[in-house]
């Protein structure tokens, strides 16, 4: 039986980047495309792995917008099937996930664990997200799963620690994967990513539809963004690359020594390629050479304006010499391994003490899990 699904995920409906309403439109643009997509391709499901708002409580304007965009599919009698996100998910007890809106209005099913969705003879399971603190939990529900063939699919939100090997940022490892389904959808990491197993079934990240930071640069000049289409003709899937139509973003270098001759390279090279008014690209700036006055700086970046909707800089690496002595400005290593750093070197925290209480200060609003952190760090139950 010929089973077609569309696997789309980290959608961050309302997010405002750089806090440009351009950038919230564009957003909004991009789940459009896929919702077109799925409808044109006559689709029987449409599957969202996590992150469909950017907030738990999104803005009046995401919600009507997620309504009028998903009425379209509920028009085309097509499931949308999602799991809850770490940024769908509220940190204070007793607030519900945005996405309880949309199933009272029977615009979307909320999947879970304990019994699967079934369309024509696919089974379909979903775990929401579950933070770094509980991760013991996610690999116990993991291991509980077993469908009744290959022609099923699960979906997952979480970190992975071979894809993102950082400490705190990964809740899982492949290997806790439960063996025999099919097709693995998973969300939360941005970039696409797929890796067909032995056994013939795929784990697959659809990625976000859009560029939601500079570091997905790269995976999407490689790889594009958009969704996966997924074909169940046969016991195990096959995929389809589906791309979006995003507005570009760049990185690019400037120097100090030749800034007038670099700005109007850039400007060039954008004028060849930009494909309208509504397309202005998003330029990410590395600046070497001399130090200079940041005033002086974005007086001669002004011309950008003209060809660039937004433009930052990204990376400040020029150099200042003092008495023929040259200084580097000491570069952002991350918050997150000041923190650590700090708390280990000292206040004599071991590394795995560190995370944990790094992974409080993140949850500080889900009194659960700092409770949870606080009984593994004192042995002592609140």
């Amino acid at each position: 039986m010929m089973v077609q699904i569309l696997h789309i995920s980290d959608t961050h409906l309302g997010k405002r980047q750089y806090s440009l309403a351009e950038r919230e439109k564009d957003i909004y643009d991009v789940f459009s495309q896929l919702i077109d997509i799925a409808i044109k391709e006559r689709v029987d499901a449409v599957i969202h792995s996590g992150d469909l708002f950017d907030v738990s409580n999104p803005t009046t304007n995401a919600l009507v917008i997620a309504v009028k965009i998903l009425k379209k599919l509920k028009d085309a009698n097509i499931p949308f099937l999602s799991i809850p996100g770490d940024h769908d998910t509220p940190k204070r007890k007793g607030y519900i996930i945005p996405h309880n809106i949309l199933t009272e209005l029977d615009l979307i099913k909320i999947l879970n664990y304990d019994k699967p969705y079934i369309i024509k003879d696919i089974e379909i399971y979903g775990i929401p997200h579950i933070p770094t603190v509980s991760k013991n939990v996610l690999v116990s529900t993991l291991s509980s799963l077993k469908p009744k063939s290959s022609r099923s699919i699960l979906l997952l939100h979480q970190g992975v620690k071979q894809i993102l090997p950082y400490d705190g940022s990964w809740q899982m490892e492949l290997g806790s994967l439960p063996k025999g389904f099919g097709y693995y959808a998973l969300g939360h990491l941005h970039t696409r990513w797929r890796l067909i197993q032995d056994d013939g079934s795929i784990i697959a990240i659809a990625g976000s539809p859009d560029i939601m930071r500079e570091e997905e640069i790269e995976g999407y000049e490689k790889f594009g963004k958009g969704a996966y289409l997924i074909d169940f003709s046969k016991d195990l899937p096959t995929l389809t690359t589906i791309n979006t139509t995003v507005r570009p973003q760049k990185v690019v270098t400037i120097n100090t020594k030749n800034l007038k001759n670099d700005i109007s390279k850039i400007k060039s090279d954008l004028l060849k390629n930009n494909k309208g008014e509504n397309n202005k690209p998003i330029l990410h700036i590395i600046v070497e050479g001399e130090r200079m006055r940041k005033d002086l700086l974005y007086r001669e970046l002004l011309p950008l304006n003209d060809i660039a909707l937004y433009y930052r800089i990204y990376k400040d690496e020029t150099i200042q010499s003092v008495d023929n002595l040259t200084y580097t400005l000491p570069q952002d290593r991350g918050l997150d391994k000041i923190i650590i750093e700090y708390l280990t070197k000292y206040e004599k925290f071991n590394e795995d003490e560190a995370n944990l209480i790094l992974q409080m200060i993140k949850n500080v609003d889900s009194e659960d899990i700092v409770n949870e952190i606080l009984k593994r760090l004192t042995g002592v139950n609140l």
